[in-house]
């Protein structure tokens, strides 16, 4: 039997509206997986009108606490994402994660039953840029790569408390504690996890280079972009098109 995988997406209210628009994505295009799980703060989903996320999506929505930086609290929630699903395969992706062509997320992001980490060894961050950097505060070592390729992000289930343990043996504090005393341009939990897998977990994933990748299904926007408006109308436009032709049931 093949292992459960489920999608996780932390959002939050300001980017409703993006959060739309990947869902619908993942219903007109993705297929393989168990369910997707929605987590956002409970002031949040205080705020949710209930048109963001289709029966037909087989999505959960789940409440975590507030934070008073959220953007290092949304990465302190995909950090404790076991917390939130029992899937034996957790994939990641933010609010403003497009699907532009259909996939098989088994096909996708495993390969010989590993969870397939995609690096960048031609990246544009320098080895001290901050997300990159903290990788070599939390482990000790840096990465010899960039691990932030185009999402979705796949690790399997028994990464989580291991990071989680790993920190409170290196650093004497929790990990939630070390993530909220760093700066924003310090941060990257995908960074962290992917530490996590190289120096502790290696032979359980597959690495792959992504450097000359053509035509990766899922493209990364940025929600807080001076053009992300036109971008949503685009997006919106080519996906209710994808709909029609293919007699799918809509966001609404």
């Amino acid at each position: 039997m093949a292992a459960a995988l489920d999608i996780l997406i932390r959002t939050y209210f300001r980017d409703f509206c993006w959060l739309k628009l990947s869902v619908q994505s993942i219903v007109n295009f993705v297929d393989g997986f168990r369910r997707i799980v929605i987590v956002m703060p409970q002031s949040s989903f205080e705020r949710l009108r209930g048109d963001e996320i289709p029966e037909s999506a087989r999505a959960t929505v789940l409440c975590c606490p507030d934070y008073a930086d959220d953007y290092l609290g949304q990465q302190v929630t995909k950090l404790n994402a076991d917390q939130f699903t029992d899937a034996s395969l957790i994939a990641h992706i933010d609010s403003d994660s497009i699907f532009r062509v259909p996939c098989s997320l088994p096909v996708l992001l495993s390969k010989s039953g590993r969870p397939v980490i995609r690096v960048l060894w031609r990246s544009r961050r320098a080895p001290n840029d901050g997300w990159r950097r903290c990788v070599a505060d939390f482990h000790g070592e840096a990465l010899p790569f960039d691990v932030l390729a185009p999402p979705p992000y796949v690790f399997s289930r028994d990464l989580y408390p291991s990071l989680r343990r790993y920190c409170r043996m290196r650093h004497a504090v929790g990990l939630e504690e070390w993530c909220l005393e760093r700066r924003a341009d310090r941060l990257s939990e995908f960074g962290l996890l992917a530490g996590q897998a190289w120096f502790h977990q290696r032979d359980d994933y597959c690495w792959t280079a992504a450097d000359d990748e053509t035509g990766w299904p899922c493209q990364a926007y940025w929600s807080r972009s001076p053009a992300a408006a036109k971008h949503r109308a685009a997006i919106a436009y080519q996906l209710e098109r994808e709909r029609v032709c293919r007699g799918l049931k809509t966001i609404n």
